[in-house]
Formats: C-alpha cells, structure tokens, sequence
C-alpha cells in the first residue's frame, strides 16, 4: 500500500509541475480561451473572404489588443487585411512589428510547456509553417519595393527563401518562384543586371524542381518573364489572388496528428488587363500557395505530438486492465476458504482499482493535441503582373481561365500616382467564382460535391 500511495503522489506532483504558474511577457491565456479566440478569427476570415474588410479588420484588431501567443498569428491575418484595402502605409509598420516577432520573440517556458505531457502544442508562441513564413517575406519585400527601398526588399527575398527551405523533403526546397521574381524585378530597379541573371536562374531553377522542365522550356519561360522589363521598367506590380487557402485539420485519437488540405483554385490561368490594352497572363505557379503548404513534409514536432499520444494510450490501455483485473481479483477471494489467501486476493483488487485510477487520471491530463492555428487569410495562390503605366485612373479586367475557358470577370479601377517613391504595388480583390459561362456553372456544382468528399479521402490518408 505503501508503494501505491508513493506512485499516487508521484502522479500529483508531476501534475502541479505541469501546471505550475506562468511568468513572462505574455497574457496568459488557457486553451479554452485560445480556442475562442480562434473562433472569432474564423469570423474575421468570413468577413475578409465576403469582401468586408471594415468587420474584419474591427475583431482582427480586438484580437491584437494583448499580447498572447496567437497575436503574431493574428497581426498576419490582419496584414491581409489592410494591403486588401490599400492601407499600405499602415501595413509596412506591421509588418516591421511581425518581422521582430518572428525572427527575435521567443519564450523558452512556453515552449517547454508546448512540449510538455500536460499542454497542447496551441501554448507555444505562433511564428507560422515554412509557407506562411515564405509569403510574409514575400509581402514585405514588395512593401520595400513600394518604397524604393531595393536592397531591403532584396534581404527580405533572401529571408523568404531561407524560411521555404524549412523542409524535410529535399525535392521541395528552393521552389517559391514568386519569391526568386520578386527579387529579379528588385534587382532590375537598382541597375544590377548580374543579381537579376541570378534570380532568373533560380525562377528557372524553381519551376524545375516542380516539374521537368527542358532546354526549350525555360527559354521561352526566360523571353516570357523579361519581356519589357529591361528597357521599360515598370513602375506598377499589380498582385492577383486567387481561390481559397489551405488550411489545417488535426485528427488521430486525441488530435495528435495535423495535416495541410488543399484549398481549391478554380483557375489554371488568369489574366489582367489595364484600361483598352492587351491582356497580361500570369501563372499561378510563381506564387502556388497551395503547393508551397503541402509539399513541405511533416515536422520534428509531429514526433513529440505522436509520443505523447502513445503515452495517452498506453495509460488508457493500462488502466483498463487493472479495471478488469480488479473485480476478478475481488471475486476470486470470496472462494478461497483459507482467509489470509482470501484477504491477499480482495487487497489485490482493491489495489487494482486504487492503481487503475491514478493511471487513468495520468493518463486523462496528457494533452497531445496539435497547434491547428494557421493563416486564413490567403489566397490558394498569387499571381504577379508587372506594368509601365502613366499617371490616371485605369478600369481594370481580371478574368479566370479554366481549360482555356474564361470563367470569370472581376472588374475594379486603380490609380496611379504621378510620383512615387519606388514602384505602386497594388493588391487586387480576391478572385473566387463568378460564372460567364454554363459549364463554369456545372463546374461549380460538381466541384462542391466533389471537393469535401475528396479532402476528406486526402485527409485520412495524410493522418495514417
């Protein structure tokens, strides 16, 4: 009985460590209270999706208020937010504050507590997946381009790459092609046409490691990405987003095992064009989003989560043996006449219960839950338009393309200033569906039946 007690108080104690009291730069906020937070950040992505910035940015900011470990998070779906609404200005400041807290904020007791038996991976501070990280970069980098500022633009470019190369997966590294032309058109505007080579050799370079691409291929890609803008240098980068983000799902027993779902792009192609002229087709796959979410492999984390969830069952396992033993060890010592046999059987099972008990109890405060926090305010993929334009107001066509098929128009106007530091970087509506056409229509239909059953095929098969 001794040694029963000792192992209980063992138990309680191991307990109180975990949930010892937090001191440090944060608001300490239970998982309960993170996860309401979470649910009025989905409210904020509903409005941001359905073109109401003005509600999204008023709970994103009520969001932001405290420092807690999910404000980075919600700093990033605030950004999207205001370069949407062309608060530019407002966003270089917040992205100068992200940038600090990603690259500098650390809690070495919240990261223990993240990792420990008792908390979810939810309690560690928020710094995002390799492609959340990437785009940021990739956001900022145009901010300094806006400003004239190359060479900022071009570390920040250089930072965007280093974070894509968080990947335990080789064949996915050095493969954010938006990034690599960014920098080639950064390079261009400060007169470096040795720097912009290099980057266009990457661009190349990143479109091969997604796919074979041949000789041929990538000098008619090369003529297709530099046409114009040595000579002209454009002075506008108008950036397209299209279709829904990815986004993450935790399943496995105890929500242990996270996983990255495809949003879904309607477009293969989409084009832009500016007042009467021709129109600008721009790929999608310089700034695939989705590709870049899922094809970065699994990470250490996933290691901890699953241990600590072998752990979890194996406490249940165990104690559902002693509950079974228990009874039986108690049965059994009413039929034995001889006491001492009979008295050894129902301390036994007493035992059995006493153990089983405190194992369970163990067993119940393990938490292995993933961190299912991520950037919803995205587009499924960007797309990137360089222009030489006069000063003036311009109406702007953007149109969607699906097997060569236009199945989209979205119409909006810009403004181009006379003077302007560096080059007007403008962000246009999100693109999602909008029909032209009867077979978009079909499309739609089939794709919204098609689409949760296939994800959901995707997502048991990822959480294997």
């Amino acid at each position: 009985m001794k040694k029963i007690f000792l192992l209980f108080a063992g138990c309680l104690l191991l307990w109180a460590a975990g949930c010892r009291s937090y001191e440090g730069d944060f608001v300490e906020k239970s998982e309960e209270e993170l996860a309401a937070m979470e649910k009025l950040n989905d409210q904020a992505h509903l409005a941001f999706m359905s073109g109401n910035y003005i509600a999204a940015e008023t709970t994103l900011r009520s969001l932001t208020t405290e420092n807690t470990v999910s404000r980075p998070l919600y700093q990033m779906e605030l950004l999207s937010v205001l370069l949407m609404s062309g608060k530019n200005e407002e966003a270089h400041k917040l992205m100068l504050s992200i940038y600090r807290d990603i690259e500098m904020l650390f809690d070495p007791q919240l990261e223990e507590k993240a990792v420990s038996m008792w908390h979810g991976e939810v309690n560690k501070v928020f710094k995002g997946d390799a492609y959340e990280r990437s785009t940021f970069y990739a956001f900022m980098a145009l901010s300094f381009i806006r400003e004239g500022n190359w060479e900022d633009a071009l570390r920040c470019v250089k930072n965007g790459l280093l974070a894509d190369a968080d990947s335990n997966r080789d064949e996915a590294l050095d493969d954010y092609g938006m990034l690599f032309y960014i920098g080639y058109i950064a390079a261009l505007k400060m007169d470096d046409p040795d720097t912009a080579d290099d980057y266009m050799k990457g661009l190349l370079r990143a479109l091969g490691n997604r796919r074979e691409v041949t000789d041929a291929e990538k000098e008619r890609l090369r003529a297709y990405f530099t046409a114009g803008l040595e000579n002209k240098k454009p002075n506008v980068i108008l950036v397209l987003w299209t279709g829904t983000p990815p986004s993450v799902v935790c399943g496995g027993s105890y929500n242990e095992k996270r996983a990255i779902i495809r949003g879904s792009n309607p477009f293969d192609l989409v084009s832009v064009s500016v007042g009467s002229g021709k129109d600008h087709f721009a790929g999608g796959f310089l700034g695939d989003v989705e590709y870049q979410a899922t094809s970065r492999g699994g990470r250490l984390m996933d290691n901890v989560l699953s241990d600590k969830a072998t752990a979890k069952k194996a406490m249940e396992v165990s104690a559902n043996i002693l509950y079974i033993a228990a009874p039986v060890c108690i049965s059994l010592a009413g039929q034995f006449s001889d006491p001492v046999v009979g008295l050894s059987l129902l301390g036994a099972g007493l035992g059995c219960y006493l153990v089983g008990g405190t194992v369970h109890l163990v067993g119940y405060m393990i938490n292995p839950a993933a961190d299912g926090r991520y950037w919803r305010n995205l587009p499924g993929q960007f797309s990137i338009v360089p222009l030489t334009l006069e000063p003036g107001e311009y109406n702007v066509v953007c149109k969607g393309y699906k097997y060569s098929d236009c199945t989209a128009r979205q119409y909006t106007t810009i403004k181009v200033a006379e003077e302007s530091k560096g080059m007007q970087v403008i962000y246009m509506p999100m693109m999602t569906y909008g029909s032209n056409s009867a077979w978009f229509s079909r499309f739609k239909a089939a794709q919204d039946y098609i689409l949760p059953l296939a994800n959901a095929n995707r997502m048991a098969k990822e959480l294997k």
